[in-house]
């Protein structure tokens, strides 16, 4: 530990002269290195203090070294590779490259790691010439090389259906190596390509591999039939199922270690018809950097509302939409946010899918009695500030979090449903009286994701009048949504307010951009998801109407008038911007409520 502290010391040194933080920021961050014991990079890295690109160009510049912002896996020969240990490589984050003659070219995130450059040298038997990296390139390259390594002679690797069985060596062995390896590699290319869930569906002459990728499946690999139980049985071995059991359903989970990231995959198998089980695997990645609240893709109305309401001391704030909108993304948001040492944050969630510092989190287990409900009655006695609940699904659950909120406690959850207005009717559907609903719930936010346009290859083009329509860009409708915003209570001054269809005003025709395909984006043309937002205020034009048990089309409707933006309007907004396409968003967006003038 003296020497870990002395190591991150020197390294805080270099990090002031390098310009990458101060020293009034840093101090405090070496108390976190002696409690936790990680390396000062992480500790840095963790709390957003700093870069981890950064913190390696500064090394690499005090150290007088090269900065490698890609490594070319391809190009690294096994020989060179093999002959250093894979838990070796990953712990001290070193790879060698090449060697020649006379040196051996490595890369590593830790160029002040003496240790392991000594090693090396005494490996090789030849001095070591060193590049800079950040760990995630470092790790990721370590794996991608010992994957290559280990499924290398083409068994079972990428996208080669293997059907001639007969060219297949390993069926006379019982030796499992291949399908170990297979099977991890799959897990690391899922990572690799930012991937939420992988499907392993048995088919008639084959085993299909399948990613969900921003939303939607692609077909990653496919295996020869024969291999279907190895692969079947290798995964509820690692996941601690019954593998005789093939009749019935079961659920299970694995924690792994890949890229240096810990990472929890939720498993679900089922019978089929063809004899074998379907498997699909949720990847949660435990240690992953949460988006902010101002990362989400709010409009800047919205997102000042949204922080106003996640600062009120007490009331509900409810999140909506159907399972897969990112509504858990945005309550971890939430929560960051206010997450402050003088503020107790308690959550029950099913499961926990990230890890947060200072937020006191509950895994429930319905099967021996630790539901939403009871955690949420249990944490009334922990003396909490804010709650987090992650779904309201039952009449008890719904009262218990409206008392917590009525005794001054700040709750945050989930309901399912179609849009923001539909969430006050359906707590009225688990009877729970319009008078509660009203005094307790404060906003309720409804969201769906889109995929975001990849920013190096989208293509420009015109929109059609069709496509203004289906997103009520058109002239008239501009011009009246002007004015209506303009009335609410939420946009005082005209200038304040960026309504959807000011290009048009301008007198120009708007520009629209569709999906293109790169390299940075495997040729799909989307790079990553967002949200688009609708955010309803319970105040004193949704209010008297929740009292008298209006439904959900008068509900929204009085809240459109009040000023808010529908899913298809901030669905247009982004269109506007270039960062989505008319598409996603109508095949997200519910239909709109029309009022009249």
């Amino acid at each position: 530990m003296g020497a870990q502290l002395a190591q991150s010391e020197y390294l805080g040194e270099i990090l002031v002269k390098q310009g990458v933080i101060s020293a009034d920021k840093l101090a405090p961050h070496f108390d976190t290195v002696r409690e936790r014991g990680q390396s000062l990079a992480e500790v840095l890295v963790a709390a957003k203090a700093a870069e981890e690109k950064a913190i390696a160009q500064a090394l690499a510049t005090e150290c007088g070294l090269g900065f490698m912002p890609k490594i070319d896996v391809a190009a690294i020969p096994d020989a060179v590779s093999a002959r250093l240990p894979i838990t070796y490589a990953k712990t001290h984050k070193i790879l060698p490259l090449a060697e020649d003659d006379h040196v051996v070219y490595c890369v590593t995130a830790d160029p002040l790691d003496v240790t392991a450059i000594d090693d090396i040298r005494t490996l090789f038997e030849k001095p070591v010439e060193l590049a800079v990296s950040t760990s995630e390139i470092v790790l990721d390259a370590i794996n991608r090389v010992w994957e290559r390594r280990e499924t290398s002679g083409g068994e079972l690797q990428g996208d080669q259906a293997l059907e001639e069985e007969e060219v297949v060596d390993i069926l006379d062995s019982d030796d499992e190596a291949p399908i170990i390896a297979w099977v991890n590699g799959l897990f690391a290319q899922a990572v690799r390509e930012r991937a939420s869930d992988i499907h392993i569906e048995p088919e008639e002459r084959d085993v299909v591999v399948r990613f969900r990728i921003d939303g939607e499946l692609y077909v990653v690999r496919r295996a020869s039939k024969q291999f279907i139980a190895k692969i079947i049985a290798r995964v509820k071995i690692m996941a601690s199922l019954n593998i005789a059991e093939k009749r019935l359903p079961q659920d299970g989970r694995i924690t792994l270690k890949i890229a240096g990231k810990s990472v929890d995959i939720r498993v679900s198998s089922v019978p089929t018809s063809r004899g074998f089980e379907r498997i699909v695997m949720r990847i949660l990645h435990k240690t992953s950097v949460l988006l902010g609240l101002e990362e989400l893709g709010f409009a800047k109305r919205e997102f000042r509302m949204m922080d106003e309401l996640i600062h009120r001391p007490d009331g509900i704030i409810l999140v909506t939409g159907p399972t897969g909108s990112g509504k858990t993304t945005t309550l971890y948001a939430c929560l960051n946010r206010i997450n402050e040492p003088n503020i107790n944050i308690l959550t029950a969630e099913d499961p926990v899918e990230y890890e947060i510092g200072g937020l006191h989190q509950i895994h429930v287990q319905p099967t021996i009695g630790l539901t939403f409900a009871s955690a949420l009655r249990a944490f009334l006695r922990q003396d909490p500030d804010v709650i987090m609940v992650g779904e309201i699904r039952d009449k008890e659950t719904a009262e218990i979090a409206i008392h917590a909120s009525l005794t001054g406690h700040l709750v945050l959850s989930t309901l399912h449903t179609n849009d923001a207005a539909g969430a006050v009717t359906r707590l009225v559907e688990m009877q729970i009286e319009p008078f509660l609903v009203r005094s307790s719930v404060i906003g309720v936010l409804a969201q769906r994701l889109v995929r975001m346009l990849c920013p190096h290859c989208r293509v420009a083009y015109e929109p059609t009048a069709y496509e203004l329509e289906q997103l009520g860009l058109d002239r008239n409708a501009l011009e009246w949504k002007a004015r209506r915003q303009l009335k609410g209570r939420y946009a005082p001054n005209e200038h304040e307010y960026e309504f959807v269809g000011q290009k048009l005003f301008e007198g120009q025709q708007p520009v629209f951009y569709k999906p293109g395909g790169c390299d940075a984006c495997n040729g799909k043309g989307y790079l990553g998801r967002r949200g688009i937002y609708e955010l309803m205020l319970v105040d004193d034009i949704v209010g008297p109407l929740m009292l008298k048990n209006a439904d959900a089309h008068t509900v929204k409707r009085a809240a459109v008038i009040g000023g808010m933006d529908t899913l298809r309007d901030d669905g247009a907004r982004k269109v506007l911007n270039g960062l989505t396409t008319v598409e996603e968003v109508l095949a997200a967006k519910q239909e709109d409520v029309i009022v009249d003038e």
